[in-house]
């Protein structure tokens, strides 16, 4: 079976029925979304235990007072929830589902494990003004990326520098002469961590500091 989510008009028209107006509504319309499933009164009173004519008696409005139990039934068989039967639930607008969700059975062997041991990447991005001032306008840091994952994000971050920085005018002959963003990006993943330690976020945090500082102060 699948389900549905009622929508806005749907929600005040219940709003306005009665009791069995709404069961009669959710019948036929979980009848809709599952259309190869018995949703007539004799095959739901079967399922649930009554017979056909209290289901029809309460549709009508002719049942009062239908037991707390068949409500609670009915509701599960027509996958809603069992305020939804009441008066009360419908003085504030709550959206709800009409059914009940296809069930799809995982193989969680075809998912790659997350490796949380993998670094994350980081990516901060400033703007600088012609009063040789700058701005940060983003810092964003992505988890778990692979060791080649962050090589290829960092080529392709090089290599859109490089396009928004060539000139048009450049010769075919010199392209074949650039290193490769990806050859380039490999070498600086591959720097050694005396060259480009790990610090602490405090200390990263304390460099950008002073790298706004020097960069706002100098003239």
């Amino acid at each position: 079976m699948s389900s549905r989510q009622i929508n806005s008009l749907e929600f005040q028209l219940l709003a306005k029925s009665s009791l069995g107006d709404r069961l009669k509504f959710f019948r036929m319309e979980v009848k809709k979304l599952d259309p190869d499933k018995d949703y007539t009164t004799t095959a739901i009173a079967e399922r649930v235990g009554v017979t056909p004519q209290s289901i029809s008696a309460i549709e009508r409005g002719e049942s009062k007072k239908p037991s707390f139990q068949l409500i609670h039934k009915l509701t599960k068989e027509y996958g809603i929830p069992l305020e939804a039967a009441t008066n009360e639930f419908y003085e504030e607008e709550k959206l709800f589902t009409i059914g009940h969700p296809i069930e799809v059975d995982i193989d969680f062997t075809d998912f790659e494990i997350i490796d949380d041991s993998a670094p994350n990447l980081g990516i901060l991005v400033y703007q600088a003004n012609s009063e040789n001032q700058i701005r940060f306008v983003l810092n964003e840091e992505i988890a778990h990326v692979k060791d080649i994952d962050f090589i290829k994000l960092l080529s392709r971050f090089i290599y859109e520098l490089e396009l928004y920085q060539m000139e048009n005018s450049i010769h075919i002959s010199e392209l074949f002469r650039k290193e490769s963003p990806f050859d380039k990006s490999m070498k600086l993943f591959q720097a050694t961590e005396e060259i480009y330690p790990y610090i602490s976020k405090k200390q990263f945090s304390n460099v950008i500091y002073e790298l706004t500082k020097n960069k706002n102060e100098s003239e």
